[in-house]
């Protein structure tokens, strides 16, 4: 083994390579310190180190060993910095003998089919976006071919844009409105159907620019419903278009009143919901949704074709978070503190946007940097799922969101101002009045799509101000009303604007919040929502003016094309209330009552209602401590002169300047005092769970749960409705008993406040109430005819009910299910007193109800057929003569009104008055007085419920006017003094 030394001085030094000895290949034991001469043959030198000659060693033998590979080293070296340089030499440029032969060496790029649409995407950003205008020459594409020209004559024109015109003639032809004249059209085709409307309001067709129409599809069924995508929180890239259902029942019921376009969006369940598309709702004989978009055959080289989007903040996002995130979690319904995951998904995903918009500049701009037959290596960057907001970040995409509250608000707008878009319309946006300045600091000036007076069904709904188009309209921000249907039925969106012009938004700009505002927030503003010559034919031909009380269209135009079935235009309809008119409606600042007076006279009353009597004024009405003891138009001297007498100061004498005194209303079916928030479980008394006990001992009453004192109660106060019947919150067929309780009330222990604490045993039947222990309908009738039959004799709420002593209210909708429970009461509870809550199929057992003797509660007043129960439901005018409570009430049915949703319970006055005002004597109807309107919310409540008709059930109310008038309001109530409403 050789030692360290010996190892390196054993490398080769650089002598003879034939194969003589050196000094090295001496023997170890050599003296290496022999002369030269003692060596023959050999020149030896002075010595190297070992570093050297390990070094040359290295180099030349290394050189020769690898000589071919460093040479071809070499060669691609140099081929490849001049392949370079060929890169970069401009395109043309001959540098080379042989040039005009040889050309630089290219990478292969993308095809040539590719490279062209990159470039024509390219092209398509550059596009300068068309501004839409009113043009009086424009040609509608839509317009059928065969479409007969139709001349309205005698017209009171509602433009839309804020203008009355009287007397005025109409022509449309070809789908647009072709002529507007005050002086008369005299030429117009020959062909050309000509209609006298006799002084109608002729108003353009109104714009729903918020609405699930197709998606959210009647009858809802699971089968049918297309409004949210759950299956992410971000799903910018699905279309309503690709889900709307042209077959969809209510199409038909939302044109009948008036609404001839509608923004169909998707849901608010996701924060970014996806594309929506603008319909006109006029059947087309391809049955294609394509062919129903407004925007169908558009000339884009005429007229810019733009693009919607919808997204969402808030609760209902948060919701679906809770459903895809922590689907296994025991209480899905309770909401997250998620807000700021909210806000960053938005940024991430607007992200992910802008980096692809930016990447696409920059393939645009490289593309124009080479030649013309140059070819980039990659395709134009393109993701269909980013692609819309892409559109939107480029500003062809119009984005509605769907907000409430002051905060979300704020973050959506610094969310637009980060990425540099803007934001079309808030929708609901029920805190935007709180905050108007904040909006308008926004990049352009935001639409405020809402709701006229729908609030308090979840927590951001909560604040809510029916003043708030008002308060809006005032501060300078666009403001429009939408339907959010199937939340409210768009067939109604009229009425919206009726309720917003009651709350103080001038009446023409509540029209305009219905037509040219919507229509203009869509993009759409200069073809629809105005009735201008070059405008599309959608027309409208009311019965009575839009805003008030019961207005329905007579005939509807989409394109120019007629969807109603033509019927004789008659005289302008009269007013539904007998005295309407005849005189001047107080305000609260003009009737001001003593609260301490136990005895008032009352000078120029409208009307008055009490016992059995309703007078229509103008009469003198006494009341003394909250009856009425005299009334007429000159009331006896000596009856004044007796209760003066026991007056320890001067009777005063008030002018109420046409005001009604009627009962105060009362609400039942309501959920008022047992929840204050539907949404948030922390604020009721809960839900009442499936029973199958016969125990009477289980039973749940309502008056153990009551709470009082809250703003819900509060607002129905205001409204004019003093009084409550409310019972448990259930999902069992028996829900529990009833109480009767005052709505100005602070508590159960505030004195009078509670007018009947056990009032009646409410049931329930029907799909709702299906569960484990109640699977079946007949299940369902079968525990109630045992729990009834079995407790006949029983001290207990059973038997009370079963024997007639408490009404018995069961809660149903469908004629087969109240067909069965009329069998019932007639073979086994003949002396129950029986009433129907719900009853939207009841007309059809008119003639049964009223031999049975039992008594229907509608609710709501005007029903739907958005469930299969409910399918043969009337919707009223004009596609029915009449509804339910006409049916009903002509056959001798005691009716009364419910309430559905306890947000709206002040606008009970409100149903009862359509209800009077669509009232008529043709068909299966039979004309509703007004005294008889006022009784289905008063007194024939206080009769089915046995509450007695005392001052305690019902106090008085005064009004300003007609509670049927849509400007008229509650002023006054008596409980112990007059107090102000």
């Amino acid at each position: 083994m050789l030692s360290r030394k010996q190892g390196y001085d054993a490398i080769p030094t650089s002598g003879p390579e034939n194969g003589s000895n050196t000094i090295s290949d001496l023997p170890s034991g050599a003296n290496h310190n022999n002369s030269a001469d003692s060596l023959p043959g050999n020149d030896i030198t002075t010595p190297r180190s070992r570093w050297q000659r390990a070094k040359k060693y290295v180099s030349k033998g290394l050189v020769r060993s690898r000589i071919g590979y460093i040479l071809c080293g070499l060669i691609i070296f140099t081929l490849f910095i001049a392949f370079l340089l060929a890169l970069f030499l401009p395109h043309g440029c001959d540098v080379l003998p042989l040039s005009g032969s040889l050309r630089p060496p290219v990478k292969i790029g993308v095809s040539e089919v590719a490279m062209e649409q990159g470039l024509k995407q390219c092209e398509a950003m550059k596009r300068t976006r068309l501004v839409n205008r009113p043009n009086a020459e424009r040609k509608n594409p839509r317009a059928p071919a065969d479409a007969r020209p139709v001349l309205l004559k005698n017209a009171n024109v509602w433009d839309g844009q804020g203008n009355i015109l009287e007397g005025v003639d109409v022509l449309l032809q070809e789908g647009v409105i072709k002529q507007v004249e005050q002086v008369g059209i005299q030429s117009y085709p020959p062909s050309t159907k000509v209609i006298d409307v006799r002084g109608r309001i002729v108003s353009p067709g109104l714009v729903d620019m918020h609405s699930h129409l197709g998606l959210d599809a009647w009858p809802e069924l699971n089968g049918s419903q297309e409004t949210n995508e759950a299956t992410d929180p971000l799903t910018p890239f699905v279309r309503s278009l690709d889900a709307f259902n042209p077959n969809d029942k209510a199409i038909p019921i939302v044109a009948s009143g008036g609404v001839t376009t509608v923004l169909v969006l998707p849901g608010s369940a996701n924060l970014m919901g996806g594309e929506a598309f603008v319909f006109k709702l006029r059947p087309v004989p391809t049955t294609s949704n394509a062919d129903m978009l407004a925007q169908a055959g558009v000339d884009e080289t005429l007229e810019n074709k733009w693009r919607w989007m919808k997204m969402a903040c808030g609760e209902n996002p948060k919701k679906l978070f809770i459903a895809i995130l922590w689907l296994e979690w025991e209480d899905a319904d309770d909401p997250l503190s998620i807000g700021m995951g909210e806000a960053f998904l938005f940024r991430k995903k607007m992200n992910e946007a802008k980096r692809l918009k930016e990447m696409q500049e920059d393939w645009c701009h490289a593309a124009e940097l080479m030649g013309e037959n140059a070819r980039l290596e990659s395709r134009f960057p393109e993701d269909l799922g980013l692609e819309p907001l892409v559109a939107l970040l480029r500003g062809d995409v119009l984005l509605n969101v769907h907000c409430y509250e002051t905060h979300d608000l704020e973050a959506m707008i610094r969310l637009s101002k980060e990425f540099n878009f803007n934001i079309t319309a808030f929708h609901h946006a029920l805190d935007a009045y709180l905050v108007p300045d904040m909006i308008k600091g926004a990049h352009n000036n935001i639409t405020i799509a809402t709701f006229a007076d729908h609030w308090g069904y979840k927590k951001e709904a909560f604040q809510a101000s029916p003043y708030s188009p008002k308060i809006l309209y005032e501060a300078g921000l666009p403001v429009a009303l939408k339907s959010d249907h199937p939340v409210l039925n768009s067939q109604h969106l009229v009425f919206e604007a009726a309720k917003a012009s009651h709350y103080g938004l001038p009446a023409q700009e509540a029209f305009k919040a219905v037509t040219s505002v919507p229509a203009s927030a869509i993009g759409l503003g200069h073809r629809i929502g105005s009735l201008k010559v070059g405008y599309d034919a959608d027309v409208v031909i009311w019965d009575r003016p839009p805003l008030t009380m019961g207005a329905a269209p007579l005939q509807v135009f989409i394109d120019g094309v007629p969807l109603l079935e033509e019927k004789p235009i008659l005289p302008p309809i009269a007013a539904a209330n007998e005295n309407a008119g005849r005189m001047k409606m107080a305000t609260a600042d003009e009737v001001k009552l003593p609260t301490d007076a136990s005895t008032v006279v009352f000078e120029n009353v409208g009307g008055v209602m009490y016992d059995e009597t309703f007078m229509a004024g103008p009469v003198q009405v006494i009341v003394h401590q909250g009856d009425v003891i005299c009334a007429g138009e000159e009331c006896d001297v000596q009856v004044l002169l007796s209760v003066a007498a026991t007056e320890e100061q001067q009777v005063p004498t008030i002018d109420v300047k046409g005001g009604y005194m009627i009962p105060g209303l009362i609400a039942v079916g309501s959920r008022l005092g047992m929840v204050e928030i539907p949404s948030e479980k922390s604020t009721g008394d809960g839900t009442v769970q499936p029973s199958t006990s016969l125990n009477a001992s289980t039973l749940v009453y309502a008056i153990d749960g009551l709470k009082l004192g809250t703003r819900h109660l509060e607002e129905a106060y205001k409204g004019g409705v003093l009084t409550s019947i409310t019972a448990p919150m259930s999902n069992g067929v028996i829900a529990g008993v009833s109480a009767a309780f005052k709505t100005g009330a602070d508590s159960v222990l505030s004195d009078g406040a509670v007018i009947n604490p056990n009032v009646a045993l409410h049931l329930q039947v029907g799909d709702d109430i299906k569960s484990e222990s109640f699977p079946t309908v007949s299940s369902q009738i079968s525990f109630i005819r045992q729990v009834l039959t079995e407790n006949m004799d029983a001290k207990n709420a059973f038997g009370q009910a079963a024997r007639g002593d408490i009404p018995i209210i069961i809660s149903v909708h469908n004629k087969d299910e109240i067909a069965s429970l009329i069998l019932l009461k007639k073979k086994h509870l003949p002396h129950a007193r029986m009433a129907i809550m719900g009853g939207a199929e009841s007309h059809l057992l008119a003639e049964h109800l009223a031999e049975a003797d039992i008594a229907v509660i509608l609710r709501p007043a005007l029903c739907t057929p958005a469930r299969f129960d409910s399918i043969h439901c009337l919707t009223g005018a004009p596609l029915t003569n009449g509804t339910a409570a006409h049916i009903l009430h002509k056959h001798g049915v005691k009716i009364a009104i419910g309430v559905e949703d306890d947000g709206l319970a002040r606008n009970l006055a409100w149903d009862a008055g359509w209800l009077a005002a669509t009232s008529s004597d043709e068909g299966d109807g039979r004309r509703m007085s007004e005294m008889e309107a006022i009784r289905l919310v008063t007194t024939n409540i206080v009769d089915i419920f046995g509450l007695g008709r005392t001052s305690s059930s019902s106090p008085l109310v005064l009004w300003s006017g007609s509670p049927f008038e849509m400007r008229s309001r509650p002023l006054y109530s008596y409980d112990k003094g007059w107090n102000a409403l």
